[in-house]
């Protein structure tokens, strides 16, 4: 991703990959993935996840949870995560409901997930619902972005051969779904920088802060 080429990365994959050690870095992007965390207690990864994750906030590391690392996230400090009614896969304009740079106003967000977040007590929520639960919160050192600024066509090129059985279950079709990506992903690279080439800066500011 452009946005974050900018930073030193290290990818884990969770389950797969030990954790990070929180005085390694400066700091944690956790992205989405088929699991969820309304069945946490199944995936043994994901609760080691959230408590690497409630650490880092505790410690004033800069965290940006997307999608299920969002949901994740909400989880570990103190949230919840719901089935929504219905699965989403849609774009949503959505209107910046507090003042936070990382996030474009109005930002059109592109959902493909089954969950919702209800944000930790004392969460600042960033963006209106758009009817899909919490869209985007801030706690602390931490940002929560349920909607995919991360992908892009090739992505979702995927998606669509991998999970295109979703699209009965949201509402709609791949013809619709497409034409709606076409529409909006001209935009998504101002929106993924936003955000990600964001998150970075702070990362950086919050590290030339630190003692040493």
């Amino acid at each position: 991703m452009a946005a974050l080429r900018g930073a030193r990365l290290e990818h884990v994959r969770v389950g797969g990959d030990p954790l990070p050690e929180l005085e390694a870095i400066d700091g944690l992007v956790t992205f989405g993935g088929a699991e969820s965390v309304t069945e946490i207690d199944r995936y043994p990864a994901l609760q080691e996840e959230a408590e690497l994750l409630r650490a880092a906030v505790e410690r004033e590391l800069p965290v940006l949870g997307v999608c299920l690392g969002a949901q994740l996230l909400a989880h570990a400090l103190g949230g919840s995560v719901r089935r929504l009614p219905q699965r989403a896969v849609r774009w949503v304009e959505l209107e910046r409901i507090a003042d936070d740079e990382l996030l474009p106003d109005p930002v059109w967000a592109l959902h493909w997930n089954e969950d919702a977040i209800e944000p930790p007590p004392g969460a600042v929520e960033l963006l209106d619902r758009g009817g899909l639960g919490c869209a985007a919160f801030r706690l602390g050192s931490a940002w929560g972005v349920q909607f995919h600024a991360d992908v892009d066509a090739a992505t979702l090129d995927g998606w669509y051969a991998r999970y295109g059985d979703w699209l009965a279950g949201a509402g709609t079709d791949e013809a619709t779904a497409r034409a709606a990506d076409a529409e909006h992903l001209p935009g998504q690279p101002a929106t993924a920088e936003a955000i990600f080439g964001g998150f970075v800066r702070r990362a950086r500011a919050a590290r030339s802060r630190a003692p040493r």
